[in-house]
Protein backbone atom coordinates (compact mmCIF):
# COMPACT_ATOMS: atom_id res chain seq x y z
CA UNK A 1 0.00 0.00 0.00
CA UNK A 2 1.14 3.53 -0.60
CA UNK A 3 0.15 6.67 1.28
CA UNK A 4 1.05 10.13 0.04
CA UNK A 5 0.69 13.32 2.09
CA UNK A 6 1.51 16.87 1.03
CA UNK A 7 1.86 19.89 3.31
CA UNK A 8 2.86 23.48 2.53
CA UNK A 9 5.00 25.08 5.23
CA UNK A 10 5.34 28.86 5.12
CA UNK A 11 9.09 28.86 5.74
CA UNK A 12 12.08 28.39 3.42
CA UNK A 13 13.33 24.89 2.60
CA UNK A 14 16.46 25.33 4.76
CA UNK A 15 14.35 25.95 7.88
CA UNK A 16 12.27 22.81 7.28
CA UNK A 17 15.34 20.69 6.45
CA UNK A 18 17.00 21.83 9.67
CA UNK A 19 14.23 20.13 11.67
CA UNK A 20 13.41 17.20 9.40
CA UNK A 21 16.85 16.22 8.13
CA UNK A 22 19.52 17.57 10.42
CA UNK A 23 17.52 16.79 13.56
CA UNK A 24 16.44 13.32 12.40
CA UNK A 25 17.06 11.80 15.83
CA UNK A 26 14.93 14.39 17.62
CA UNK A 27 11.48 13.90 16.13
CA UNK A 28 10.02 13.52 19.62
CA UNK A 29 10.54 17.25 20.17
CA UNK A 30 7.67 18.14 17.84
CA UNK A 31 5.66 15.03 16.80
CA UNK A 32 2.87 14.02 19.19
CA UNK A 33 2.84 10.38 18.09
CA UNK A 34 6.53 10.01 19.06
CA UNK A 35 6.96 9.92 22.83
CA UNK A 36 10.72 9.57 22.69
CA UNK A 37 13.40 9.15 20.03
CA UNK A 38 17.13 8.55 20.12
CA UNK A 39 19.60 8.87 17.29
CA UNK A 40 21.93 5.91 16.88
CA UNK A 41 24.44 4.54 14.44
CA UNK A 42 26.95 6.37 12.29
CA UNK A 43 27.02 10.06 11.48
CA UNK A 44 25.82 10.91 7.99
CA UNK A 45 26.25 14.31 6.40
CA UNK A 46 25.02 16.87 8.93
CA UNK A 47 22.51 14.54 10.56
CA UNK A 48 23.36 13.17 13.93
CA UNK A 49 22.81 9.55 13.01
CA UNK A 50 21.79 7.04 10.37
CA UNK A 51 19.34 5.25 12.68
CA UNK A 52 16.74 6.20 15.22
CA UNK A 53 14.76 4.32 17.81
CA UNK A 54 11.34 5.76 18.61
CA UNK A 55 8.65 5.06 21.17
CA UNK A 56 5.50 5.51 19.08
CA UNK A 57 1.95 5.83 20.39
CA UNK A 58 -0.07 2.74 19.54
CA UNK A 59 2.95 0.89 18.14
CA UNK A 60 5.56 0.67 20.87
CA UNK A 61 9.24 0.82 20.02
CA UNK A 62 10.37 0.96 16.40
CA UNK A 63 13.84 1.15 14.89
CA UNK A 64 14.43 3.03 11.65
CA UNK A 65 17.46 3.12 9.33
CA UNK A 66 18.23 5.90 6.87
CA UNK A 67 18.34 4.71 3.26
CA UNK A 68 18.81 8.12 1.63
CA UNK A 69 19.90 11.44 3.08
CA UNK A 70 20.27 14.00 0.29
CA UNK A 71 21.00 17.50 1.58
CA UNK A 72 21.27 18.95 -1.93
CA UNK A 73 17.79 17.80 -3.00
CA UNK A 74 16.28 17.73 0.52
CA UNK A 75 15.30 14.07 0.55
CA UNK A 76 15.13 11.82 3.60
CA UNK A 77 14.21 8.18 3.16
CA UNK A 78 14.23 5.58 5.91
CA UNK A 79 13.00 2.07 6.56
CA UNK A 80 11.33 0.71 9.67
CA UNK A 81 13.53 -2.27 10.50
CA UNK A 82 11.95 -3.38 13.79
CA UNK A 83 8.68 -2.82 15.55
CA UNK A 84 5.99 -3.40 12.95
CA UNK A 85 3.44 -6.16 13.59
CA UNK A 86 4.27 -9.62 12.17
CA UNK A 87 2.01 -9.09 9.15
CA UNK A 88 4.04 -6.12 7.87
CA UNK A 89 6.91 -7.22 5.67
CA UNK A 90 8.41 -3.79 4.97
CA UNK A 91 7.76 -0.10 5.63
CA UNK A 92 9.63 2.79 3.99
CA UNK A 93 8.99 6.53 4.40
CA UNK A 94 10.33 9.10 1.97
CA UNK A 95 10.15 12.80 2.83
CA UNK A 96 11.04 15.31 0.13
CA UNK A 97 11.09 19.10 0.29
CA UNK A 98 10.69 21.46 -2.64
CA UNK A 99 11.06 25.20 -2.79
CA UNK A 100 7.79 27.07 -3.34
CA UNK A 101 9.21 30.60 -3.19
CA UNK A 102 9.03 31.68 0.43
CA UNK A 103 7.33 28.38 1.35
CA UNK A 104 8.21 24.69 1.24
CA UNK A 105 6.22 21.80 -0.15
CA UNK A 106 6.67 18.70 2.02
CA UNK A 107 5.78 15.41 0.35
CA UNK A 108 5.65 12.23 2.40
CA UNK A 109 5.34 8.90 0.64
CA UNK A 110 4.94 5.83 2.82
CA UNK A 111 5.23 2.42 1.18
CA UNK A 112 4.08 -0.43 3.40
CA UNK A 113 4.10 -4.05 2.28
CA UNK A 114 1.92 -6.46 4.23
CA UNK A 115 2.11 -10.24 4.09
CA UNK A 116 -0.17 -13.22 4.51
CA UNK A 117 -3.87 -13.42 5.15
CA UNK A 118 -3.67 -11.29 8.29
CA UNK A 119 -1.80 -8.62 6.31
CA UNK A 120 -4.48 -8.61 3.62
CA UNK A 121 -7.23 -8.28 6.23
CA UNK A 122 -5.44 -5.59 8.26
CA UNK A 123 -4.15 -3.50 5.31
CA UNK A 124 -7.22 -1.21 4.96
CA UNK A 125 -7.35 -0.45 8.69
CA UNK A 126 -3.58 0.05 8.81
CA UNK A 127 -3.76 2.42 5.83
CA UNK A 128 -6.38 4.54 7.63
CA UNK A 129 -4.32 4.64 10.84
CA UNK A 130 -1.03 5.45 9.09
CA UNK A 131 -2.72 8.11 6.92
CA UNK A 132 -4.10 9.81 10.00
CA UNK A 133 -0.73 9.56 11.77
CA UNK A 134 1.21 10.98 8.79
CA UNK A 135 -1.30 13.82 8.29
CA UNK A 136 -1.00 14.78 11.95
CA UNK A 137 2.79 14.56 11.82
CA UNK A 138 2.95 16.78 8.75
CA UNK A 139 0.60 19.28 10.42
CA UNK A 140 2.73 19.28 13.58
CA UNK A 141 5.94 19.78 11.58
CA UNK A 142 4.31 22.77 9.88
CA UNK A 143 3.23 24.25 13.20
CA UNK A 144 6.64 23.69 14.82
CA UNK A 145 8.64 25.23 11.96
CA UNK A 146 6.29 28.17 11.39
CA UNK A 147 5.72 29.07 15.06
CA UNK A 148 8.92 27.86 16.70
CA UNK A 149 6.85 26.02 19.29
CA UNK A 150 5.18 22.64 19.58
CA UNK A 151 1.67 21.97 18.32
CA UNK A 152 -1.13 21.94 20.97
CA UNK A 153 -1.59 18.21 20.26
CA UNK A 154 2.04 17.60 21.28
CA UNK A 155 1.52 19.72 24.40
CA UNK A 156 -1.43 17.47 25.35
CA UNK A 157 0.63 14.32 24.65
CA UNK A 158 3.37 15.59 26.96
CA UNK A 159 0.85 16.41 29.71
CA UNK A 160 -0.71 12.92 29.43
CA UNK A 161 2.69 11.24 29.72
CA UNK A 162 3.66 13.01 32.94
CA UNK A 163 3.33 10.83 36.04
CA UNK A 164 0.35 11.69 38.21
CA UNK A 165 1.50 12.46 41.73
CA UNK A 166 -0.80 12.18 44.69
CA UNK A 167 -1.23 15.24 46.93
CA UNK A 168 1.12 15.45 49.91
Amino acid sequence: MQIQITQIINKPVAAVWEVLGKQFGQMHHWASVVHHAEGRGAHIAQAVCDQRVCQVAGMGQIREKVLEFDEKNFVLKYEVQEGFPFFVKRGVNRWSLSDEGSATRVTIVADVETQGIVGAIMAPMMKMQLSRMLNQTAEELKYYVENNEIHPRKQKAIARSRPKLSPA
